[in-house]
């Protein structure tokens, strides 16, 4: 019965803990002036301000003239 409470070989660095946050596989950008939210599921970029800047799952900042040279539409509702 020992044997399963007593620690054989110590690992000198800690095991990872679950609820760590890991990092974004990719880097969305920072957001800066002129910088919109490409939302890149939908193609569809979101201005400073609007509901959804920086907030869907998927996507990235860049400039708007980036944006539309991509292919990407404005947000009707902005």
């Amino acid at each position: 019965m020992l044997g399963l409470f007593h620690k054989k070989n110590a690992s000198p660095t800690p095991a990872p803990v679950a609820n760590q946050p890991q990092a974004p596989a990719t880097n969305p950008g920072t957001p800066g002036n002129g910088q919109v939210w490409v939302n890149t599921e939908s193609h569809v970029y979101h201005k400073a301000g609007s509901r959804y800047y920086g907030k869907t799952k998927q996507g990235k900042y860049m400039s708007e003239a980036d944006a539309i040279k991509e292919g990407d539409k404005a947000a009707k509702n902005e």
